[in-house]
């Protein structure tokens, strides 16, 4: 059964990571940029880890009842039946838990992600295959350039303007679907005079 792509808010979220080595940094390296409060702790702990800047480093041995206070933990340890433990800790106490090379375990996946700053995709195998993922990831990320997320970014002012210009729903969504094609075609890129020259062509049809 694959898995529903479900995006949610992580910032201000506890997130505690359990780990030290190379799984650890990869998946904190994946949750960086959304702004979550992340906490590592392991006994050992690689200088790569140590160096990224806004994460709390906890160098000790773990204690299951710290996990508690967590909204979500990464059981990325280098030994399976630790993670094993956390997840099934994790999964009694109802805090979601991603356990490495473990999906029955897992309440959640972390994905592959591709960012163009408010543009994000999500690349899951449900578990099954990590190569295929990061082989989709790679081709994803040499198809979507920085404009896009300029793009984006330019649009929620239009998609104001429409909301308020052009109250018929259907008109409206021609109008965004208009200006994002005409974009998509010049690579991305659409200046403001252009756009609301489209949008006034459909506010002219509910006038």
């Amino acid at each position: 059964m694959p898995y529903f792509p479900m995006f949610v808010n992580l910032e201000a979220k506890k997130i505690i990571v359990v780990g030290g080595g190379r799984d650890a940094l990869k998946k904190i390296n994946s949750l960086l940029y959304f702004g979550g409060r992340i906490a590592v702790v392991a006994p050992h702990i690689c200088d790569e880890i140590k160096r990224i800047n806004g994460i709390h480093i906890c160098e000790e041995n773990l204690s299951l009842d710290i996990l508690d206070n967590a909204d979500i933990v990464i059981a990325a340890a280098k030994k399976p039946e630790v993670n094993a433990k956390i997840g099934r800790y994790c999964n009694e106490k109802k805090i979601l838990v991603n356990v490495a090379g473990d999906t029955k375990l897992s309440s959640f996946l972390l994905p592959g992600v591709v960012v163009r700053d408010d543009l994000v995709l999500g690349i899951t195998t449900g578990g099954n295959s990590s190569h295929v993922s990061k082989q989709v990831k790679n081709m994803l990320e040499k198809m979507m350039p920085s404009e896009y997320g300029v793009l984006v970014r330019k649009m929620a002012a239009y998609t104001e303007l429409a909301t308020m210009n052009i109250p018929d729903t259907n008109i409206r969504e021609a109008a965004l679907d208009e200006i994002v094609k005409t974009a998509v075609n010049n690579k991305c890129n659409i200046d403001d005079r252009k756009a609301n020259k489209i949008l006034d062509k459909y506010y002219k049809m509910v006038r």
